[in-house]
């Protein structure tokens, strides 16, 4: 089939048969990689933080986009598979190029929804790097006499750091405190 635009020789225009064989190989090479994703999108799902850190909010948010991206590269593959494996045949040249057309949408819808079944399973699996709480609630107080206390911060009077002890609740006068650091724990 040749074709001519002005102010230039004839163009080759691969027939329409030929297009959709060129079609179906590229989307038999997408299909490859939607499997790959696919597979990724079932990683992600499997692995889990067991981090009690992490909100509950924030947790229902990760499952719904993991889902959402496994349902997304479900259609994308179907899309893609379509184009890849067609099923119908095209009698004439004017089926084949209202095929072509169609082929190339669902293999563009393909690849568009891939990239967003991609993009939706980071976004779930970033919830596993929350960070997590502190691992110390106690805290050791420091005086400017060398006086110590510790034990785990309590509200208490303005101007001062009050700590729970084994003796009691002690507020410290800011003035008085040399240092506060964390501890794991207190002798």
């Amino acid at each position: 089939m040749e074709r001519s635009v002005a102010g230039s020789g004839p163009i080759q225009v691969p027939p329409p048969a030929d297009r959709v064989e060129a079609l179906a190989a590229s989307a038999r090479g997408w299909h490859t990689i939607q499997m790959a994703v696919l597979g990724f999108i079932g990683i992600c799902g499997v692995l889990h933080t067991t981090s009690s850190s992490v909100p509950r909010t924030v947790q229902v948010l990760a499952a719904a986009l993991a889902v959402t991206a496994l349902a997304a590269a479900a259609i994308a593959i179907f899309a893609v598979g379509r184009v890849a494996y067609p099923i119908d045949e095209t009698a004439d040249d004017a089926s084949a190029l209202r095929f072509a057309a169609q082929a190339t949408h669902r293999l563009h819808t393909g690849i568009r929804l891939t990239i967003v079944a991609v993009i939706l399973a980071v976004i779930a699996a970033l919830s596993g790097w929350w960070p997590a709480a502190a691992a110390t609630s106690a805290v050791a107080v420091t005086g400017t006499s060398g006086q110590a206390w510790c034990g785990p911060l309590v509200n208490g009077p303005d101007g001062a750091i009050s700590v729970r002890t084994g003796n009691g609740i002690i507020s410290i006068p800011a003035q008085v405190i040399s240092q506060v650091r964390p501890v794991a724990g207190c002798p």
